[in-house]
């Protein structure tokens, strides 16, 4: 079974390798090959070269004494990229759920599988903005890949700087220059998919500024499935002097689009362009405004201490009609960041203390309002939000062999619920959670130069969403309690002269005080403590120089797996025992395979293929989806002239057009007759091009 799904890629790429081995000889320019060096470290992963700063002191990766991941730009910018979402997939023990273009659940670890329709218990921030609501719901599909400098993915409850996630935290660095440069970057693809960006930097001696604008417009595969969004950013950086600057970003976000929602197992086998026939004939759909805002000063008085502090806030305007009713919703939060930290050397060791807090306060306003008579409210209500989290942690480099971390993060948390509908009674309330004390140490040791091993102990926290903290008639849900869990992990890792990278790590999350969302109608749901998960794992990752590093032709290999067996572990819910059932929305295995050929210089040819095994749908088990395995391909050309650079890409996604559930509505109801509408059909067979013109000084 499994070579059924890695064969195509296998043949597909020799194939193409050697078929393209003839331009081997083709005169490569001192530019060209100045180009693919760079390149080559970027796919490879050279160990000596990787940093990662996720605890906020820069780490070799060879030496984090935690389980993290790395995405760069090349990543980001595999297949039709129209949103990072698609690269988030590329990295083990990572699963992105795709429904539209606006419709994503992001898990790691086997945790947020249940949330219905977003993402959930995964943190995740854009330079210092918090991209996460104060329920936990996070939104990630409306960034943009051009103002990404790179992705830092900390897996399970990991860091205790941001809050101790308990599935995860998600690092957007925003994207930094050194140079005056501009850039147009256009996409067009299958079913009316076009998408333009552009791009323009000023550098100057103290100061450089980013600003990027970008329009999105897809008809969708599906119906009722079109999408328009519009993204602007500015990101910029001034130094008052070598030890004090401030950074600023602003993103702005105006999407529209319609929701074909999810279908029943026959209309997915027969029909999938079909949508659900009470969302069409609504012509449902989710519009709204965003914007964010972020400030920081940072000082750095010697080179043995620093000291950093941010203020945020964000927008957000929506309104959804759905076959139910309207929604309308309205969001404002503000808070800050801040830490201080110092280092302090003394013969062989190095120590780093860091210390700081993060508050934040949030308005979520909503009401539903009749379909029947516009004029007609059926609830409005307010939410206001508030927590706290304060962090320690220390780190210690001894004899550049041993790498110690430790930290433990303090969160209180509040909600404070308005019932401005009280035609019905005034279900208003409060609920105040206890504080939540997260621990968390690692270890890594370097046996040798090519070696090192890591450990790591840490807890996490997730809270209620609005949803679970309410009851179906809206009161105060009064024993609902965070989700809390252990990470336990241990792992490997291991370089040969810079041309191999492997890790191999083995975890097992416990999680407590397990949140249910229980659906009592297709928009109604009350959150329950229902018992306990297990999400035991093992992922492996390997990235290969396969074939002559910094000349032509080369050859890069990436491959990675994760086999888990996520499941509860003491689950009963209305007196139905699910124990022992694994997690709907995941699966024990899957796999994933990439090779980037360059032939000569200026071309490249990528190939990648992902297996994803059969998935639960439902918390009884009583049905799967069917394995699954999507083959892509893309060629690349690009060319420098002297000031200007042009690069031309095209490929296909889905070469084999494969029938395939990107996205699950996990527990979905029946009603009546019908059945259960489980199912988001993923893409058939799709194309795109992109072009990218650009200028720098």
């Amino acid at each position: 079974m499994i070579l059924r799904f890695f064969l195509p890629l296998v043949l597909l790429f020799c194939a193409t390798a050697l078929s393209l081995n003839a331009f081997s000889q083709t005169v490569s320019t001192r530019d060209s090959l100045l180009s693919l060096q760079q390149d080559t470290t970027a796919l490879s992963g050279e160990i000596d070269e990787i940093t990662v700063t996720a605890f906020r002191t820069p780490y070799n990766l060879f030496n984090t004494p935690a389980p993290i991941n790395l995405i760069l730009p090349r990543q980001l910018e595999t297949g039709s990229a129209l949103s990072p979402v698609e690269a988030l997939n590329q990295i083990p023990g990572v699963l992105m759920h795709h429904g539209t273009l606006s419709t994503n659940r992001l898990t790691i670890r086997g945790i947020g599988t249940r949330s219905p329709y977003s993402t959930n218990k995964i943190k995740a921030y854009f330079g210092e903005i918090p991209l996460t609501s104060g329920d936990g719901e996070t939104t990630l599909e409306d960034l943009e890949n051009p103002s990404i400098q790179r992705v830092e993915i900390l897996k399970g409850p990991s860091s205790s700087l941001y809050g101790a996630g308990l599935g995860g935290t998600i690092l957007f660095h925003p994207r930094r220059i050194n140079k005056d440069f501009v850039q147009h970057q256009s996409t067009v693809a299958s079913f009316d998919t076009y998408k333009n960006t552009l791009s323009a930097g000023i550098h100057q001696q103290d100061m450089y500024v980013y600003v990027l604008g970008s329009i999105l417009n897809s008809q969708g595969f599906r119906e009722n499935n079109a999408t328009n969004r519009a993204n602007v950013l500015l990101h910029s950086e001034y130094s008052f002097s070598e030890k004090v600057n401030m950074e600023a970003l602003l993103k702005y976000t105006k999407m529209k689009a319609h929701i074909p929602s999810s279908i029943d197992l026959n209309t997915f086998l027969n029909t999938p362009k079909q949508a659900a026939a009470n969302w069409k004939g609504i012509q449902g759909y989710e519009a709204y405004d965003k914007g964010q805002l972020g400030i920081s000063l940072n000082v750095t008085p010697n080179n043995r201490s620093k000291a950093s502090l941010a203020a945020f806030g964000s927008f957000r305007e929506a309104d959804e009609p759905r076959p139910f009713n309207l929604l309308l919703e309205s969001s404002q939060f503000a808070g800050g960041r801040g830490y201080y930290q110092r280092n302090i050397t003394a013969e062989n060791i190095t120590m780093t203390f860091t210390t700081g807090f993060e508050l934040f306060r949030e308005n979520y306003d909503w009401s539903t309002w009749s379909n029947d008579n516009p004029d007609e409210p059926l609830s409005d209500n307010r939410e206001k939000r508030s927590y706290e989290n304060v962090f320690i942690q220390a780190e210690a480099n001894i004899q550049e062999r041993l790498f110690l971390s430790a930290g433990v993060n303090g969160n209180l948390t509040r909600f404070d619920y308005i019932d401005r509908f009280t035609e019905d009674g005034d279900e208003s309330g409060q609920r105040s959670y206890d504080p939540v004390v997260s621990p968390r140490i690692g270890a890594n040791y370097r046996i040798s130069d090519d070696l090192s091993v890591f450990g790591n102990v840490s807890h996490g926290f997730s809270t209620p969403t609005f949803e679970e903290t309410l009851l179906p008639a809206g009161q105060i849900n009064p024993d609902i309690k965070p989700e809390t869990g252990w990470n336990l992990e241990a792992g490997i890792r291991t370089g040969l002269d810079n041309r191999l990278r492997a890790t191999l790590s083995y975890y097992r999350i416990y999680i407590k005080n397990l949140l249910v969302a229980r659906r009592t109608g297709e928009d109604a749901y009350v959150g329950v403590n229902a018992g306990e998960s297990l999400h035991p794992g093992l992922e492996a990752e390997i990235r290969w120089l396969a074939l002559n590093p910094g000349t032509f032709p080369s050859l890069v290999i990436d491959a990675n797996a994760t086999f888990a067996n996520y499941h509860f572990r003491d689950f009963v819910d209305n007196d139905t025992n699910y124990s022992g059932n694994l997690l709907p929305g995941t699966s024990r295995t899957v796999y994933y395979l990439s090779g980037d050929y360059r032939p000569a210089a200026n071309y490249g040819i990528r190939a990648w293929h992902r297996f994803t095994g059969q998935m639960p749908v439902n918390d009884a088990n009583s049905a799967f989806t069917d394995p699954y395995g999507i083959t892509n391909i893309e060629f690349r050309y690009n060319r420098n002239f002297s000031s200007f650079n042009f690069e031309l890409k095209a490929g296909v996604q889905n070469i084999f057009d494969v029938n395939y559930a990107a996205m699950l509505a996990v527990n979905a109801p029946a009603f009546g007759s019908s059945q259960p509408r489980y199912y988001y059909p993923g893409n058939p067979r799709n194309y795109f091009v992109t072009v990218v013109i650009g200028w720098e000084k």
